[in-house]
Formats: C-alpha cells, structure tokens, sequence
C-alpha cells in the first residue's frame, strides 16, 4: 500500500476508528476505561485491504492516539499482537504486567 494520507474517522461514542475506502469499511474497535486502559478488542475490514498493508495502518493509527493521550496499551485481538510482535518498538505502550509474545 502506497504511504496515502488517510483519514481515519474517530467516533468516541462507539469507541472506533473507521476508514472508508471506496465502498468498503475497514473498522478498529477499542475500549478505554477511566483507569487510562486502552483495549484493542478488533479489527475487521475486506481482507484484500487488512492484507495489504491498511490493516497495520489503522493499528499504527489506534497506536498513536493511544501514546497521545497516555493511555497504557491492552491488546486483546490477534491483531495488535501480530502487530506488536512484527514492531516491538510501540510494546513500550502496553501495560506493566501484561506480556506479549
């Protein structure tokens, strides 16, 4: 996937990050307690565009949002354990206690 700016849409209420591309939806969902925990609880899309890089660019994106507003990092989906294991750089976000692969 080329490095095209995304926009991801952020709605607090539901606790998700979307994306639309083209007419196909690609959706992060989160929970963020008042404790500063930030669970990564899923993240669906066509697999054709998660595959194909925008599936770690959403996580990159929840990652970011996550260190700016000094949340501590539960991964509870596959995904961002996948990711966490492919760039060990952003485990510093992860909660003390919890171990990652």
């Amino acid at each position: 996937m080329s490095d095209t700016e995304y926009n991801f849409e952020h709605d607090e209420e539901r606790q998700t990050f979307g994306l639309k591309v083209k007419k196909d939806w690609v959706e992060l969902e989160y929970r963020a307690n008042r404790e500063g925990k930030f669970f990564i609880t899923n993240l669906e899309g066509p697999p054709e565009l998660l595959d194909n890089g925008l599936g770690d660019k959403m996580l990159e994106h929840a990652l970011h949002y996550i260190k700016d507003n000094d949340y501590r990092l539960i991964p509870s989906c596959k995904a961002i354990k996948d990711y966490l294991k492919k760039y060990p750089e952003y485990k510093e976000l992860v909660a003390t206690g919890i171990r990652v692969g």
